[in-house]
């Protein structure tokens, strides 16, 4: 009898290991927190047909199996990406079983948490005076993340309320390198800067304008560039050191090397507050591989303007988060009669929008992440059942000094490669002014918008064979215009 009793309370010993009590073991009721809380529940408390619903404040946010972890059961809030504001909040989740087929709370548990992404942050009254804080002998390593998509979307569909479907072209991952070589009294610094494999490889597989199906390239092949910056990472002057082999070795360095260039960004010159505003820069990097060794120039300045968003902790650190921004390109001409306050029609004319947001680390002097955008708005008309189109697409002007291609920033250095790959390069000159704006790669546009070749600076003054402000939407029946959109984004983040 005895041993019957004893089977049976090991039999609900373990009923009881098997489902344990639903409930949030962490964060702590009353806990501060910030940027992303991993909410954790006992790896047995959720049966494997059941799933969470989340919810902040009472307000769904959404349902789904969290990952496991350990002895848990873990759920990720990012507290910025979902813009929960600093100060209390309630967070509740909910156990969901299936009853007759329906998903029905079973279950739920809720804590209170003060979410401090900036509270605790002190504005100085005199404001930040961001600069970079560069140590000797020390490394830094950036994972970069790279991606090219496209968009099209005719001014119908636009108008219905259809949203248009991307197309990812092109996906990059890899790391860049920042060594400090020389750290001088003035807080200017020697960087030596190359791309790098991920973690754990030894070599990395990148793309180039000659080769877009890509290749792998070894450690070896990733040269070093040099550019001396100041405490505000302008540069000063660059440099491609030549390499010069032993005696008894082949050659002059390798026919196949690869350079990166990624400047940092260029921090305001004056103390700043949350919400000033500035005239700042872009830097984009730009290599001439016909005068490799000669130049002492290695980026393109371009003007943009410079916003401090706030403070907010970034990775774990306390962060000006800071915007660069730029938008060029033709706005339509109105109609007479219309409103003047009346939004500008995007079916018209070329544009072209840059944003650099960026978190710099108020304690260590770096950037911490940097989330890049580009996007190369090109309207096209096409001729339908009513008639031919009235002129062509609207470009932009010739002499409008805009970085051509997309932000690759990448140059192969073999005969085959002896064109940049993106960097922002511009086009050659255009007839009555500086370079014009370069194109998206051949062929990716429906409908054969001729920009220039993968990744390069276009031709003069823009797309050729595109009159500016003809055909625009409505002008002339029997048209319907085509909205292409050209979007490239970078992330990099620092290591730690």
């Amino acid at each position: 009898m005895k041993r019957i009793v004893a089977f049976l309370a090991t039999l609900t010993a373990a009923g009881a290991m098997a489902q344990a009590p639903f409930t949030i073991v962490r964060p702590a009721d009353g806990a501060k927190v910030r940027e992303v809380v991993e909410i954790a529940m006992p790896k047995d408390s959720i049966p494997s047909d059941a799933f969470i619903g989340v919810f902040i404040n009472g307000r769904f946010v959404e349902g789904t199996i969290p990952d496991v972890k350990g002895n848990y059961y873990v759920y990720p809030l990012d507290t910025k990406a979902r813009a929960i504001a600093d100060g209390t909040h309630t967070i509740e989740i909910k156990l969901y079983q299936q009853v007759n087929r329906q998903p029905v709370i079973v279950e739920t548990s809720s804590i209170e948490v003060s979410v401090q992404n900036s509270a605790t942050i002190p504005v100085p009254n005199d404001g930040f005076r961001l600069r970079y804080a560069w140590r000797p002998d020390r490394t830094y390593f950036y994972s970069v993340d790279n991606t090219v998509s496209f968009t099209s979307i005719e001014e119908e569909q636009n108008r219905l309320g259809a949203r248009a479907s991307e197309q990812e072209l092109e996906s990059q991952k890899f790391r860049m390198t920042y060594s400090v070589d020389n750290l001088y009294a003035d807080g200017n610094a020697l960087i030596r800067m190359s791309a790098a494999p991920l973690p754990g490889k030894k070599n990395v597989f990148l793309s180039t304008l000659q080769n877009p199906e890509g290749r792998v390239y070894d450690e070896a092949e990733l040269a070093s560039i040099y550019m001396q910056l100041n405490s505000l990472g302008r540069q000063l002057w660059g440099s491609v050191p030549a390499y010069w082999p032993f005696e008894g070795t082949a050659g002059v360095g390798s026919t196949t090397n690869l350079f990166a260039n990624f400047p940092m960004p260029v921090l305001p010159s004056n103390s700043v507050r949350p919400g000033d505003a500035w005239p700042s820069r872009f830097q984009f990097g730009q290599l001439d591989l016909n005068n490799l060794y000669g130049t002492n120039n290695l980026v393109q300045v371009f003007p943009a303007r410079g916003e401090f968003l706030g403070v907010e902790w970034e990775r774990g650190f306390p962060c000006a988060k800071i915007k660069h921004s730029v938008e060029i390109g033709a706005r339509p001409e109105r109609q007479p009669g219309t409103d003047e306050k009346e939004p500008a029609n995007e079916f018209d004319g070329q544009r072209l929008k840059v944003d650099e947001t960026f978190w710099f680390a108020l304690d260590i002097g770096l950037v911490v992440r940097m989330d890049r955008e580009l996007s190369v708005d090109m309207a096209s008309v096409q001729q339908s059942a009513g008639g031919p189109p009235a002129g062509g697409v609207g470009g932009p002007p010739a002499g409008l000094n805009i970085p051509g291609g997309v932000p690759g920033g990448f140059r192969g250095r073999d005969d085959s490669e002896r064109q940049a790959r993106g960097g922002f390069q511009g086009g050659p000159p255009g007839a009555g002014g500086p370079p014009g704006m370069g194109g998206p790669p051949a062929g990716a546009i429906p409908g054969g918008v001729r920009g220039g070749p993968p990744f390069q600076g276009g031709p003069p003054g823009g797309f050729p064979g595109m009159g500016r402000g003809a055909g625009r939407p409505g002008a002339t029946p029997g048209t319907n215009a085509t909205l292409n959109r050209l979007k490239v984004k970078q992330r990099f983040l620092l290591e730690r």
